[in-house]
């Protein structure tokens, strides 16, 4: 080998343009490598012409259009109790949170001068009574003339009904519970001057809960009257409502609305009623989530679904046109869509989950442009309605970069991101 070497060395030394070609032939041949590994590289090309696209699947739950909005918790039956009388309070009997049962006192006025004013009363009616009959007794003798006795027994009448008023007047310094219930709220204090009609208790009747919430004008316009009448005694789920931030939700009927608009704005007050909740405490003046089924309640039943606003889009030749890019399996593909659509169901097992992301990976189909009408957006995407159906795939993410018959594969979020 050493030999092979130097005797190298001596024809390089020799002959110096014999190791120039050599190194440009040697230049040469790794050139051409390098250019049969890029050509060779180029080929995968082809198949990154398959782009990912983001699908939403359409389902027949979401074809329901839920509108929600905020609302208040007020008790159903609820009750501002007062005296029908002025007068100082002497006793109040109750406090916030006070179970009370019918006819219960919860307070009592100042009754001393209705007491003196009762006495007088019936001083005046016993001696109007006994003058009475004492006339009865002689216009039947013929003693007296019938117009006496006539003023006589009007003097009854009239010391009769100012007794009774009295009496009355007695009763209206003392409140008391109109029926079984639980005092909310107590305004005021023992010992306070009180006008007429001024609340003393407020009275709730545990039970059943009313919320109340604001609708738009537009809104109401497009409620079917005789579907929301219809929501007053039958059992169909037209409106849910949701109390703080957790999942349950709880199924309400339409009780009434106002029909004449809020104050400064374009809205309606409408009263949702519903059985108090035994699973969580719901106290009056608690904020709720009023949802609410517009597909059922306007008596558009079919067509309608909400989709993400990055789902709509026009095209160039139709700008006034909105589309919807619809993901079509290829023949072969279409049996393992339609087990990759049921994966992640609730009976569904991990090796399922992890077979339907391999077909998912694998499978490729193209998009089709279905034009769709936007009828409203909400907070949580547009309501549309077009030629769709529940198990259709629309594309979520680059819709505006479709063209039809466009190669596409669904993409797969991976584990771990």
């Amino acid at each position: 080998m050493n030999h092979s070497l130097r005797a190298l060395r001596t024809a390089t030394s020799a002959a110096p343009w014999r190791g120039g070609a050599v190194l440009k032939m040697l230049f040469g041949l790794v050139l051409a490598t390098g250019l049969a590994a890029c050509s060779e590289a180029e080929a995968p090309l082809e198949k990154q012409k398959v782009h990912p696209v983001k699908l939403l699947s359409l389902s027949d739950e979401g074809g329901g259009v839920i509108q929600r909005y905020p609302g208040v918790v007020e008790a159903s039956e609820r009750s501002n109790l007062s005296f029908r009388i002025g007068g100082e309070l002497r006793e109040l009997k109750v406090q916030a949170g006070q179970e009370v049962e019918k006819g219960d006192l919860i307070a009592r006025l100042d009754d001393r001068d209705a007491r003196s004013e009762l006495n007088n009363a019936r001083s005046s009616f016993n001696l109007a009574q006994a003058t009475y009959k004492r006339m009865k007794y002689s216009v039947e003798k013929g003693a007296i003339s019938r117009a006496r006795f006539d003023e006589a027994q009007a003097e009854f009448q009239s010391a009769q009904a100012q007794y009774s008023q009295a009496q009355d007047q007695l009763s209206y310094t003392y409140l008391k519970a109109p029926y079984d219930g639980v005092i909310a709220r107590v305004p005021v204090d023992n010992y306070q001057v009180v006008a007429a009609q001024e609340t003393i208790a407020v009275l709730q009747q545990p039970g059943q809960i009313d919320v109340i919430f604001n609708m738009p004008e537009r809104q109401v316009r497009a409620i079917d009257r005789e579907r929301a009448e219809a929501g007053r005694h039958e059992d169909a789920a037209l409106a849910w409502v949701r109390f703080g931030s957790g999942e349950s939700r709880y199924p309400a009927r339409y009780k009434e609305h106002d029909t004449s608009a809020s104050e400064g704005s374009l809205s309606y007050e409408v009263t949702l009623t519903l059985p108090e909740p035994q699973d969580i405490t719901v106290l009056s003046g608690m904020s709720a989530t009023v949802e609410l089924d517009m597909q059922q309640l306007t008596a558009a039943t079919q067509g309608q679904w909400r989709v993400p606003v990055e789902a709509v889009v026009t095209q160039e030749a139709s700008p006034d046109q909105a589309v919807v890019w619809r993901y079509v399996p290829k023949a072969g593909d279409a049996q393992s869509s339609e087990s990759v659509n049921n994966v992640g169901s609730d009976d569904g097992k991990d090796a399922g989950k992890s077979d339907g992301k391999q077909q998912e990976a694998t499978a490729q189909g193209t998009v089709e442009a279905v034009p769709v009408t936007v009828l409203q957006a909400t907070g949580e995407g547009l309501v549309i309605t077009g030629e769709l159906s529940a198990g259709d795939r629309l594309v979520t993410a680059g819709a505006s970069r479709m063209e039809a018959g466009e190669p596409v594969r669904p993409w797969v979020k991976e584990a771990g991101l």
